[in-house]
Formats: C-alpha cells, sequence, structure tokens
C-alpha cells in the first residue's frame, strides 16, 4: 500500500476518536465509534450492518414445532418436541402406550390416599390400629371389648402376667389385680400377649367370660364382663383435688425371699417426701397399698395416682424379712 491511503486510513481513525457519543441509556460521554457503552453495555451501533445474518448449512434438517404436551393421565408420558423417523418413534409410542395403559393403575392408590386424608386416617386406624391391651386408661380408637388392663407381661411356662389394672374397669370389678397371671380366658390358653389380645378382639361386648389366674403361685378363677370402650370413663376414677404423690423412684417387681410372693422395691426416696416423712426407706418391698395387693411397679404407680392428696393410706412392706405396717398421708402431684 502507498503511503497516501496509509496517511488517509489514520487520519479517519484520528477524526473517529476526536468524536464523541452521548450513550442514550446512562448518558456518558464516551469516545465516538464505540458499538457498546463502556459503562452500561448499552448497545451503541445501529442499521442492517449490526446484525449477522443466520447462516444454514447444507444438509442440516429443519427443527420440527414442540408437540402438545399429553393429556393428565399420560403421567411422564409427554414427547419432548422432537420427533425422528424410524425404530426411535416406533420405541417412543410403545412407552406412551405403556404409560397410558399403567396410568389409571396409578390413580386408584392416589385417590385411596385422598378418601383417607379427607377422612382422618379413620378407615386405616380400624383395619391396622388397636388399643394395646384391649384395655388400659386412655380412651381406645377401635370399637370393641373393653379389658381394663394397662399392658401385658408374658410369664415363661405360666400365662400372661397383668402389669396394672384400671380402676373401675371389667377386671379390676371382677377382682383381678395387678400381677395376676392368666392362664386361661374363655377356655383357650393362654401363652403371650398376643393370644390375650387376639381373644380380646375376638370377644363380643356384653359377654361374660371366665378367666383362670395364678396369684401368688395359686390358681383362682373368676368371670368378667367385657364392656365397651366408651363405657369406661377413667376421669371418673381420679380425685378432683389431683393426682396423688409418693416421692419413690426406681421401682423394680421382686419376689420377697422364701416365699411365692412378689412385691415392689423401693429403688429411691426423695428427702422431705410424703413417702420419706411417713417412713418408708430403699429397698422396702411394698406388698399391699390401702389393703389391695402391689405386685407390679405399673400397678403401684396406679394406685399413688388415683389415691386423694391429703388422704391417709395403709402401706404393708417387707423390711428385713418383716412385714411392716406404715400409714402414709398422701401428697399432691
Amino acid at each position: 500500500m502507498s503511503p497516501e491511503p496509509q496517511r488517509a486510513d489514520s487520519s479517519a481513525a484520528a477524526r473517529a476518536a476526536a468524536e464523541t457519543v452521548t450513550c442514550p441509556s446512562c448518558r456518558a460521554e464516551l469516545p465516538g465509534g464505540l458499538r457498546f457503552c463502556r459503562l452500561c453495555g448499552y448497545r451503541l451501533g445501529e442499521g442492517l450492518a449490526e446484525y449477522v445474518e443466520t447462516v444454514r448449512f447444507d444438509g442440516m434438517p429443519l427443527t420440527p414445532p414442540l408437540a402438545p404436551l399429553a393429556p393428565f393421565a399420560n403421567f411422564g408420558g409427554a414427547r419432548r418436541g422432537v420427533q425422528s423417523a424410524g425404530p426411535a418413534t416406533t420405541a417412543l409410542n410403545q412407552s406412551d402406550r405403556r404409560r397410558k395403559k399403567l396410568a389409571p393403575w396409578i390413580m386408584w392408590p392416589l385417590i385411596g390416599v385422598v378418601v383417607v386424608t379427607l377422612s382422618g386416617g379413620a378407615a386405616v386406624v380400624k383395619r391396622f390400629g388397636g388399643f394395646r391391651g384391649g384395655g388400659g386408661f386412655n380412651t381406645p380408637t377401635v370399637t370393641r371389648s373393653f379389658f381394663g388392663a394397662g399392658d401385658f407381661t408374658e410369664i415363661d411356662g405360666e400365662g400372661v402376667m397383668l402389669d396394672s389394672v384400671a380402676p373401675g374397669g371389667p377386671a379390676d370389678t371382677a377382682g383381678l389385680r395387678d400381677g395376676d397371671i392368666i392362664t386361661t380366658f374363655d377356655g383357650r390358653a393362654m401363652e403371650d400377649d398376643d393370644d390375650l389380645r387376639g381373644a380380646l378382639r375376638r370377644t363380643p361386648i356384653g359377654k361374660s367370660v371366665p378367666v383362670e389366674f395364678l396369684r401368688d403361685g395359686e390358681l383362682k378363677t373368676l368371670t368378667l364382663v367385657t364392656i365397651s370402650p366408651d363405657a369406661y370413663d377413667a376421669s371418673a376414677f381420679v380425685p378432683p383435688a389431683g393426682k396423688g404423690f409418693w416421692g419413690v423412684s426406681s421401682l423394680k417387681r421382686v419376689r420377697v425371699p422364701g416365699t411365692n410372693l412378689h412385691g415392689v422395691r423401693l429403688g429411691g426416696v426423695s428427702t422431705n417426701r410424703p413417702a420419706d416423712l411417713a417412713g418408708l426407706k430403699e429397698k422396702d418391698i411394698v406388698v399391699e397399698f390401702d389393703g389391695r395387693p402391689v405386685r407390679t411397679p405399673d400397678g403401684l404407680g396406679s394406685y399413688i395416682d388415683h389415691a386423694a392428696p391429703g388422704t391417709l393410706v395403709n402401706v404393708t412392706v417387707i423390711r428385713d424379712g418383716q412385714r411392716v405396717e406404715i400409714p402414709v398421708k398422701m401428697g399432691r402431684e
């Protein structure tokens, strides 16, 4: 190139650099010839020269428009908008047909979940739920015979022991006490807690049931009448003044040495609490509470809870091999 054109180009560049433009967006003063604002990035260039024509290469297929979405019942079966000829299309159609066949079966479990949710889960509770032991102190969620026992413990080779008995319930009214070991219920042998729970489920409400049980090694028989869960009101047996209180802990079921008698050993007696003030001591074995036999920790806890605060109860304990009676003034929980 000759020197004259080079000088002409240099002069044109100098004139462009000397000129300034104002950014329409941020109003900044910028050197001429820029295509974008250095401050805000606004496009300064205008006209057809600023656009680049789309270049298409020979042999490239055109992208088809997106296919419409599949119906709601076709879960996951909507095509992604790309269709091609050949085996891929066939496989996709077969997959869609399988999903369409599966969709109605998927809907039924979803409908079931909605129905159970709207009904508060009652159907599931009635089918799979159950009131533990057929008794206890809480209101059952299933309509069936009410027994009135808090829980059961399997005694190997003997039967099923009642851990506690609800005051005023069928078992209590019939004469059963905590620690009694049921051997037969309505003529059926009871080997574990599942046997007794199954028998309670099969027993009609209001039926008179013969029961054989062991108490302190002696076999006894009685008859109890089951009731409906709604017929039992646990609150009726709790004093209006509140629950009773002793201040004892670490209760354990133990055998009284040299006898078939069981009782509840006191592992801890809190200082200046009703039990301590009455003279009860650690390692005392409680065998009676106000004339009622005490054989399990749950049973003793139930007696304490349902004794009116401020009342005086006679408690029998085994201490150093001797039988001792101690009056205890109930405290308030």
